[in-house]
């Protein structure tokens, strides 16, 4: 380990307020030095500005930090995580996660209701603007219709989706209609 970490804190009384851009300094020095400093994917790089709640209680120095890894595939939230380096063992470890809500979620959204409505169209012949009907018999439900995909949420309208689907198969399939390909449905008489 990188002696400078543990002197400086050493120097430090219990618990007393702590220069964050000092330690973050040394911590990110220190870190690959540090067993056990690798799990969760933390890189020294990836400490420097986002350490929060830095507490001293001597050998441990105690911190959270806000990983953004679920962000980059569309979630609203972040991981946070809380470390607990021990400068006595040389030692890094994850001592709990949780969850923060970094921006607002989306609202809820029943997918019953819409996959009802689209089942009765389909298996009444009905005209619907969120249904595209071929001559030969199968119909294309224009998911992007009633479930739009935005910018934001996106694995929260992927899921929506997915949750439509099933009800909708729930629905139309004891009366003969499958699915052929994506949101496109058949009848099992008129497949070909």
């Amino acid at each position: 380990m990188d002696a400078s970490l543990k002197d400086f804190l050493m120097s430090q009384p219990p618990g007393s307020d702590l220069d964050r851009e000092q330690i973050e300094f040394l911590l990110a020095q220190a870190w690959p030095s540090l067993r056990g400093s690798r799990a969760g994917g933390m890189q020294p790089h990836k400490i420097r500005g986002r350490t929060e709640a830095l507490f001293w209680n001597p050998p441990q120095l105690t911190f959270e930090i806000e990983r953004h890894g679920g962000t980059v595939n569309g979630s609203t939230r972040a991981e946070m995580q809380q470390w607990c380096v021990d400068v006595s063992a040389h030692t890094a470890e994850i001592v709990s996660t949780r969850r923060r809500q970094l921006h607002a979620m989306a609202s809820r959204v029943n997918v019953k209701q819409p996959a009802a409505i689209i089942a009765e169209a389909i298996l009444k012949n009905q005209e619907s603007a969120s249904l595209k009907r071929y001559p030969d018999g199968r119909v294309k439900v224009l998911i992007s219709a009633l479930l739009p995909h935005g910018d934001d949420f996106k694995q929260t309208v992927s899921g929506r989706r997915k949750r439509f689907r099933a009800a909708l198969d729930a629905l139309i399939q004891p009366h003969g209609w499958s699915e052929v390909s994506t949101n496109t449905y058949q009848q099992r008489s008129q497949a070909s």
